[in-house]
């Protein structure tokens, strides 16, 4: 279980960053091309922008997965300030991760429907008719991996509130990383 969990974590990791490599470079090209033809050429291409925010939307739904695997992902947490036993604190972070994991499960509910919908109803964008399906599997799929990352994050949390040690994950560059980076910080 913890071989398949330690290369499922690392292939997630990979195609992430391959993700936001490629969105975020098909984005400059496209913004920078564009900027080129309209201002220096005088010959704007139509569409240029639809295929800029189909990029973008995998771009920004990729980086808040990769902003909830790192745990960097923006939270008011100001328990570590008020609780200073560190079991009781990872009770609580368990506690506070369950929620999130419950709300994200709510979440991945409405992306399915929203899927659906867009399937069935099979809208295009304007100029280009690309289907906007292509732009909202971000959504589902982030969703997704949001959940997984936070049922990680919450199961990590658990373990410590026992006492055990904080899962570990070495990523593909070999080196040793927490899962709760931001935990290890505070310690």
């Amino acid at each position: 279980m913890k071989v398949l969990l330690l290369f499922l974590w690392r292939v997630l990791d990979w195609l992430q960053q391959i993700v936001m490599v490629v969105s975020s470079v098909a984005i400059v090209v496209l913004v920078v091309t564009q900027v080129l033809l309209r201002y220096i050429f005088v010959m704007p291409i139509m569409g240029v922008e639809e295929l800029a925010c189909l990029f973008g939307f995998w771009l920004y739904f990729t980086g808040a997965v990769n902003g909830t695997r790192e745990r960097t992902h923006i939270k008011a947490d100001l328990v570590d300030a008020f609780i200073t036993n560190k079991r009781a604190l990872y009770a609580v972070k368990s506690v506070v991760t369950f929620a999130t994991v419950c709300l994200a499960a709510i979440f991945v509910q409405w992306a399915v429907s929203y899927f659906q919908w867009s399937l069935k109803s099979w809208e295009r964008s304007p100029s280009l008719s690309i289907p906007m399906v292509y732009a909202q599997a971000s959504l589902l799929v982030s969703s997704f991996l949001m959940l997984f990352y936070f049922i990680i994050e919450f199961l990590d949390y658990a373990r410590q509130a026992m006492g055990r040690e904080p899962f570990r994950f070495t990523g593909l560059t070999g080196r040793q990383t927490d899962a709760c980076q931001p935990c290890q910080e505070s310690e």
